[in-house]
């Protein structure tokens, strides 16, 4: 295993697309920042009415996160994909490798730049965004935790896509299904956390027609797609499961449930890497 590893990093640190990602989450947090301090001196005006809290960089430390997570596809597709296309995976099989050790090495190799990429965005939002514009409203104690609970839900990625990519022969196929995968989890983050935060009632309100003057009235109305009952239990299951979910949630600065979180997060990898490699060791490697 050890050999293994040795082999993957050293591979790692001259693979371009491994410094692309890096340089990509150097570059997004660095654009962030920019962006809201450009925002801030072209709207002093407007935000000097606003809360402190809009003018400093902490809604900003965990945003990267859901976006990061299609740099770690892309980067896994690659980096996987690359060992069936050379024939490495084989001759690492002719030495004398299980196909387990070769599944939990590069599992290992990916998760390990996952989290690289994730800490780059966090500690350069940080000490940019401390520099730039301030830190006032997070705690270090929840810094730690909402750190905690991303990285956690890095690794829980992590481990559905290589499992993907791991078992397609193909490189472009692995590729494509990965982010395609990647895609699918994003989207289905979204619509459930927009589907949880949408009223139970539409409030009434009164206007004026324009046309007679008489006021109109619009009485309290009920959202038909407010989920209730086993519907809504099933969304708030899989806002709380998925680590898509997880790191939408960290962006949005909420640490609630981190236990759960990370259950769950341990529940994935272990079920994710138990399957993958049951699979892998039957594969048929052309």
């Amino acid at each position: 295993m050890s050999k293994l590893l040795n082999a993957n990093f050293a591979r790692l640190w001259k693979s371009r697309i491994f410094w692309l990602g890096m340089l990509f989450s150097a570059g997004l947090s660095v654009f962030f920042i920019l962006m809201r301090y450009i925002d801030i001196e072209q709207h002093q005006e407007v935000y000097a009415t606003l809360d402190e809290s809009y003018k400093n960089a902490d809604e900003l430390i965990f945003i990267g996160g859901i976006t990061i997570i299609f740099a770690a596809a892309v980067f896994i597709g690659i980096f996987v994909g690359t060992e069936y296309s050379d024939g490495t995976l084989r001759n690492k099989l002719i030495i004398g490798h299980s196909r387990s050790s070769i599944y939990i090495s590069n599992l290992i190799t990916c998760i390990a730049t996952d989290i690289m990429m994730h800490l780059t965005y966090i500690i350069i939002t940080l000490l940019l965004g401390k520099l730039i514009l301030d830190i006032s409203v997070l705690t270090f104690k929840k810094i730690l935790l909402l750190t905690l609970i991303g990285t956690a839900a890095m690794i829980a990625v992590s481990s559905i896509l290589v499992m993907i990519s791991m078992l397609i022969h193909s490189k472009s196929a692995g590729a494509v299904a990965i982010l395609i995968a990647t895609i699918v989890m994003f989207m289905s983050t979204v619509t459930i956390a927009d589907r949880l935060s949408a009223p139970e009632y539409y409030e009434g309100y009164s206007y004026i027609d324009e046309d007679t003057g008489e006021k109109i009235d619009v009485e309290r109305e009920k959202n038909t797609h407010y989920p209730t009952g086993t519907k809504r239990k099933v969304y708030e299951f899989l806002n709380d499961f998925l680590p898509t979910s997880q790191l939408y949630k960290a962006a949005s600065l909420d640490s609630s449930k981190p236990d759960i979180a990370l259950i769950y997060d341990g529940i994935i990898l272990l079920i994710t890497t138990t399957a993958g490699i049951a699979v892998f060791r039957r594969k048929n490697l052309k």
